[in-house]
Formats: C-alpha cells, sequence, structure tokens
C-alpha cells in the first residue's frame, strides 16, 4: 500500500509538470500524452502488484466522498446558473454562461441516475 501511494504521487507530479509545460509552451499533444502516459503507469502497477492496495473501508469512502461532491458541485453550478439568467438585464453577456451551467447540472444528475440505476439492478439493492 505505501509503494503505491508513493507511486501515485510521482504518478501526479510527472502529470503535472508535463501539463504545465505543456500549457506553457502551448501545445496540448504533451499534456494528452502525459496524462494517458501516467494513468497507464498508475494501472499497470496496481495489476501487477500483490500488496492490497483497496480495501472495504477505501471503497466505502471513496463512494460516500463521490456522492457528496456531485450533490455539493451539481448543486453549485445550478445556483450558479440561476443566479446569472436572473442578472439577464444587468449583465446580459452572462446569460449563455448561465444556461449552460444550469443544463450541465440537469445532465450531470441525469447521468448520476443512470449510473444509480443500472447499478441498482446489476447489485439488486
Amino acid at each position: 500500500m505505501k509503494n503505491y501511494q508513493i507511486l501515485r504521487i510521482i504518478v501526479a507530479m510527472f502529470v503535472a509538470i508535463v501539463v504545465g509545460l505543456s500549457v506553457s509552451i502551448g501545445n496540448i499533444l504533451p499534456a494528452i500524452l502525459g496524462i494517458v502516459i501516467g494513468a497507464m503507469v498508475s494501472y499497470i502497477y496496481k495489476k501487477s502488484t500483490n500488496e492490497i492496495v483497496e480495501d472495504e473501508r477505501i471503497t466505502k469512502v471513496s463512494e460516500k466522498a463521490s456522492r457528496i461532491a456531485i450533490v455539493v458541485f451539481s448543486i453549485s453550478i445550478a445556483l450558479i446558473g440561476m443566479f446569472l439568467i436572473t442578472l439577464q438585464n444587468a449583465y446580459p453577456d452572462y446569460v449563455q454562461a448561465g444556461y449552460t451551467l444550469s443544463y450541465s447540472s440537469v445532465a450531470l444528475l441525469i447521468l448520476y441516475y443512470i449510473f444509480y440505476g443500472y447499478y441498482n439492478k446489476k447489485y439488486g439493492y
């Protein structure tokens, strides 16, 4: 578990450095390659190691954190979108951003419920 955490930190630093350099030179290809290489290295190490890298507690905490993050994010972007739409008389340039945020919130919730229904059927809860 300890070796996997160290590897994840190193991979995250590598990806951050590559993406930073990619932004500074104005080319997106190195950023995409860095992310793909980092994901591949992490995946290969996780599959080839014999250490326990995940247990039930980590999975449960991750599930709860993901659900709360989706709820907070979707509510936040819905409220910001609504706020920008209501200010259309004062700031007409931001109306499109408000609609985009509102529709993104709806799309995120639809996607959540699709996956919720799928996993609910799959695991029979």
